[in-house]
């Protein structure tokens, strides 16, 4: 668990946003969300949900991060990264938990990229100096802090370029109550981890489910 008080931008303040914000306050980080606009009724909200957060804009949130954690939807990815501004996230570690989702309120999502690129590989060209962490998008948000499962902790997979980010991600996880991260290497596994969600969400709508988690069993020692 860190001691010394670090900075945490969320970007974005919805569901997502707020569960892992509420994770971070409960860990001594200062929380900021980054949004469109801070005075909006959605960002009072968020920031009744976590007391101790502020909000700011994009870039204003963005410059001000030790570390970053993207809640954004997909279809506003690219936007509000180039308005917080690329430079911004320079050698700062940014998870991304962003699912590459097309018409997902008809009830058949469908991944908007996969095999040949990610939304973690666009992140990081999107943030070429930054730190990109590909995570926490295996599982629902209520389940991204503190998961309980009857039959034991859950893992979840990570990718990225840098391992001192991916060492931090991992610490993170942990503290959150996670078993650990399994590591699947460079940014390019994002290929194989966001349609992993694919698999994750299509079991989630078949049984009305929305409430399980991966562990991988026989791990590698």
């Amino acid at each position: 668990m860190q001691t010394a008080t670090k900075t945490v931008t969320v970007l974005g303040n919805g569901i997502v946003g707020v569960a892992v914000a509420k994770g971070f306050a409960s860990l001594g980080y200062q929380v900021i969300f980054g949004t469109r606009n801070p005075d909006s009724d959605k960002s009072r909200d968020a920031l009744n949900a976590v007391p101790t957060a502020k909000a700011s804009s994009y870039a204003d949130a963005a410059k001000a991060a030790d570390l970053v954690f993207l809640a954004l939807p997909w279809n506003g990815l690219s936007e509000s990264l180039t308005l917080a501004g690329p430079d911004n996230f320079a050698g700062k570690t940014v998870i991304d938990a962003v699912n590459p989702l097309l018409d997902f309120a008809a009830g058949s999502p469908k991944l908007a990229v996969g095999f040949s690129d990610s939304a973690g590989e666009l992140v990081q060209r999107l943030l070429p100096q930054a730190r990109v962490v590909k995570a926490f998008n295996t599982i629902v948000f209520t389940h991204m802090v503190q998961p309980k499962f009857s039959d034991g902790q859950p893992d979840m997979f990570i990718a990225g370029n840098d391992a001192a980010a991916k060492q931090e991600v991992t610490a993170i996880l942990r503290d959150f109550g996670w078993r650990g991260a399994i590591d699947m290497g460079d940014i390019t596994a994002a290929r194989l981890i966001e349609p992993l969600a694919m698999l994750w969400i299509s079991y989630a709508f078949q049984r009305q489910h929305w409430t399980h988690g991966f562990s991988l069993l026989g791990q590698a020692k």
